[in-house]
């Protein structure tokens, strides 16, 4: 290839990277919309949402997303999920940090959205743990580190493995997301994305229990990447 040729090549290849970072970027920054919004008008209203409604928000905006993003950078709007898809292979290396700052940059962008919207309340919708149920802060974790472990193995079985019929797997990938919250959220949070989190606490000017909600959901990540290569390569 001459140099001109290598040239247009490289100009070629960042502009396709920004692309995906930009999705990247506005993929996340519709989620922390969505899902942190909701705990807001949630708590505005008097619990008018309650854990079902916030669930179906935050799982129905993440299969939107999908959907819409998928093709262009793979639509992973979490930076848990990102260094694992890196470490499986699925995504290129050299996209990795620019991927974190686009998720982490769009969900504080939401974030201080939300705080100009709707007020601090709620702790703008920050992913926290529950202190009325006087759970200890290990079992947040444990229970964040499960929640995330489940999804990453449901999004590389059903996203990344070549047999899955991909089609589906927006729908599946958002309706675990709405068990999730629906489920977790009033206990734990229910994060399973430091990129969700980030905004809101950083907004809300109080990031206390935010290291929960980085640490648990990469570990889980990573657990469920490393279960998904050892249960569907299997030598037959």
């Amino acid at each position: 290839m001459s140099t001109t040729g290598k040239f247009s090549h490289n100009i070629k290849n960042n502009k396709n990277y920004i692309i995906k970072y930009f999705c990247e970027f506005l993929g996340t920054f519709t989620l922390v919309i969505f899902a942190a919004g909701a705990v807001i008008v949630d708590s505005l209203t008097a619990g008018s949402l309650g854990p079902v409604g916030c669930g179906l928000i935050s799982g129905i905006i993440v299969a939107a997303i999908i959907y819409t993003f998928v093709n262009i950078s793979g639509a992973h709007i979490n930076p848990a999920l990102s260094i694992t898809a890196t470490l499986l292979g699925y995504l290129d290396k050299r996209l990795l940090i620019g991927y974190i700052i686009a998720q982490m940059t769009g969900s504080a962008l939401a974030g201080f959205c939300l705080l100009w919207f709707l007020g601090n309340h709620a702790n703008i919708g920050a992913n926290v743990p529950n202190n009325q149920l006087n759970i200890s802060t290990s079992t947040v974790f444990i229970i964040e580190f499960f929640l995330a472990l489940i999804l990453m193995l449901i999004i590389a079985a059903t996203g990344f493995d070549k047999r899955a019929h991909k089609h589906t797997a927006g729908l599946i990938i958002g309706g675990v997301v709405a068990i999730e919250v629906m489920l977790m959220g009033p206990v734990s949070g229910a994060a399973m994305n430091p990129a969700r989190a980030f905004g809101p606490y950083l907004a809300s000017g109080n990031i206390d229990n935010y290291w929960i909600y980085v640490l648990a959901p990469v570990a889980g990540m990573l657990t469920g990447g490393g279960i998904f290569r050892l249960t569907h390569f299997i030598k037959k």
